[in-house]
């Protein structure tokens, strides 16, 4: 009998103990470090189908798709078409000088959103070089370079100048896809046959022994002054001194690269037709629809003030990704 009751009050204990080690560890599980939030046209946005994406010092996001310009400002949308003012329905990049003053490029010139009256410029009434205009990139923060498919130019004081490919010194190629400004004030532009870097007055080339390919889709410049080249074969990182190349060989998701930012971590972000990879220097990470993104195609990355990552894709609207860590 006393055998008995030592084994019970054993069963008993036991029962207990583990019932005690469930209940702490479903009370001390380590909660998901991301989440994901998703902005469609059902919410508001203007379309699905957003090509660009840019956040202002204020925290509003502005979105660049097919059918128009929408803002998401405290919760809440407005949207901008041509019947508003926008040169074009289709934005293909969106620069930002401040909270009331925006730049958009589309297929038919650009548009200033300036504190609510819109400008535009087009090769009828402004010397403009070219109306299909793929990128944006701001000088100084006020000055406007535009990449189009007939050379670049810049606006100054009401005055234009443009740079188109030459004999010797000059621009690699006249599509130009993308435009960006280094801390040294070198600008960067990437062809549909190479990349130019022009500081001063002198032109620089490198091609595809340089960088991964000759077809430079987007640029960008980080928080350490390095230049990231996106290609269709990967996204080459360029130090001063020489171009180190990523892509599917050593984590790449896909090797075209139409997006890429830096968040406020010093964490890298490609967007690519497959997803989205983000790299630290050393570790890679991919996300696709399995794991997150509405749509594989990512069009562009804007990060937030908050340290969120904002994803334009392809056809199903706004992603934002919020890391705990």
């Amino acid at each position: 009998m006393k055998t008995i009751k030592l084994t019970l009050l054993f069963l008993l204990t036991l029962i207990v103990f583990v019932a005690g080690m469930q209940s702490c560890t479903k009370n001390t599980a380590t909660p998901n470090p991301e989440s994901w939030t998703y902005l469609a046209a059902k919410d508001g946005l203007i379309s699905n189908y957003v090509n660009s994406i840019a956040i202002d010092p204020e925290g509003s996001v502005w979105a660049g798709t097919e059918f128009g310009v929408s803002r998401y400002k405290g919760g809440s949308w407005s949207s901008f078409n041509t019947a508003q003012g926008l040169i074009y329905h289709q934005v293909n990049s969106i620069a930002i000088e401040s909270s009331s003053k925006v730049w958009f490029a589309t297929p038919f010139g650009v548009s200033f959103f300036d504190n609510g009256q819109w400008k535009n410029f087009n090769t009828d009434n402004s010397e403009l070089p070219y109306n299909q205009v793929y990128d944006i990139a701001l000088e100084s923060g006020t000055i406007p370079w535009f990449a189009t498919g007939k050379g670049v130019a810049f606006l100054s004081n009401d005055v234009w100048t443009s740079y188109v490919k030459d004999e010797g010194n000059s621009l690699v190629y006249n599509i130009v896809r993308s435009v960006t400004v280094d801390g040294g004030n070198h600008k960067w532009f990437g062809t549909e046959f190479g990349l130019s870097e022009f500081y001063n007055t002198t032109w620089k080339t490198y091609l595809a022994e340089n960088v991964l390919a000759d077809f430079v889709v987007r640029l960008f410049v980080d928080s350490k002054n390095r230049l990231w080249v996106g290609s269709l074969a990967g996204v080459s990182m360029y130090n001063g001194s020489g171009f180190i190349d990523y892509n599917t060989s050593n984590g790449l998701v896909f090797n075209r690269v139409d997006a890429i930012a830096e968040d406020r971590d010093g964490m890298m972000w490609f967007g690519t037709p497959y997803g989205v990879s983000s790299f630290d220097g050393v570790n890679w990470k991919s996300y696709t629809t399995s794991n997150g993104l509405p749509d594989n195609w990512v069009t562009d990355i804007a990060v937030d003030p908050e340290n969120k990552v904002w994803f334009s894709t392809k056809t199903r609207g706004l992603a934002v990704l919020k890391r705990s860590i």
